[in-house]
């Protein structure tokens, strides 16, 4: 089993608080634990949905992730959602899932272009989720892919039962275990372009911030130089010519992002920071910023943080 660092229950807590939203958006009076970075339990957690569950039914859980698109600005949830389209978002979730070490995971599955099977499940053969757990993974999934662009969203069962379109939930009317779902969109690719008056003057300042503006995506050579319309060796020509490379850009604007975070007052957890820089674990994260930066990220935050 990994080991779990200090902090890294950042995911769980921002979860809760989606929750507590969630249902104060219902009008459902429920106390629900929620913490701005401490861990909350998984025994908590399923308490309250299943009390949610067990008194107003599967639609209610599933109607909690609507509160994604209405709260408090979320670090995490505006990283998911600067995914280009489903399988950048899924990467992005199971990145997620890595940092919290849940015990469920989600699986997806391609059946064409624009159309998925998710699949909520234990890990590593361990207890499975509870019905009211799926339905609001599986029901936060589907809102985050809304929020990323996609177009008229589906959400239906493997038997076709539709749970959600044209933006609106459909009770499931179900009490039998949730086992996958099928998530479809018309529409599910954003693109977005790098602009700049001159940019061969300003290319490695112009692509540094398009790193920095989305830390999270899996970034490569050939997907930064789409966004510049320019090929990938073109691209590693100009960068070589100014002393730059890409791996070398892509830890600076990782390095930008984590030390902006790391100077706010009531910043996020370290662990958090790692995953909203786009490292690949907080261990990663603490080598980078020690080696880059010549101090750890604690003793960043404690001499400059506001």
């Amino acid at each position: 089993m990994a080991q779990r660092i200090e902090g890294q229950d950042f995911a769980s807590a921002a979860m809760m608080r989606l929750v507590a939203t969630g249902l104060a958006r219902q009008g459902i009076s429920i106390p629900v634990p929620t913490s701005p970075n401490a861990h909350v339990s998984l025994g908590d957690k399923r308490a309250v949905l299943g009390v949610v569950l067990a008194r107003h039914g599967p639609l209610a859980i599933l109607s909690i992730a609507d509160a994604a698109c209405a709260m408090a600005p979320e670090p995490v949830v505006q990283a998911l959602t600067k995914a280009r389209d489903i399988p950048d978002l899924m990467d992005r979730w199971h990145r997620l899932e890595r940092f919290s070490h849940g015990r469920h995971r989600v699986e997806n599955k391609q059946l064409s272009p624009n159309c998925f099977r998710l699949t909520h499940r234990a890990h590593d053969h361990g207890p499975p989720p509870s019905m009211a757990e799926s339905f609001l993974v599986l029901g936060l999934l589907t809102i985050l892919t809304e929020m990323t662009g996609s177009t008229d969203v589906t959400m239906k069962t493997d038997a076709g039962a539709v749970w959600r379109s044209e933006g609106k939930w459909h009770d499931p009317r179900t009490t039998q275990g949730v086992g996958s779902v099928v998530l479809t969109a018309a529409s599910a690719s954003r693109t977005v372009e790098v602009h700049g008056k001159n940019p061969e003057t300003d290319l490695v300042t112009l692509l540094r911030g398009r790193l920095v503006a989305d830390p999270v995506r899996r970034w490569t050579l050939a997907n930064l130089a789409s966004e510049t319309s320019i090929s990938p060796r073109t691209l590693q020509r100009r960068l070589t010519e100014r002393s730059a490379s890409f791996s070398r850009l892509v830890t600076d604007a990782r390095i930008e992002v984590a030390a902006t975070h790391l100077c706010r007052a009531n910043g996020p957890e370290l662990a958090e920071i790692a995953f909203l820089a786009g490292f690949a674990d907080q261990a990663h994260f603490a080598r980078t910023f020690s080696r880059a930066v010549g101090t750890t990220p604690s003793s960043y935050r404690a001499d400059f943080g506001q």
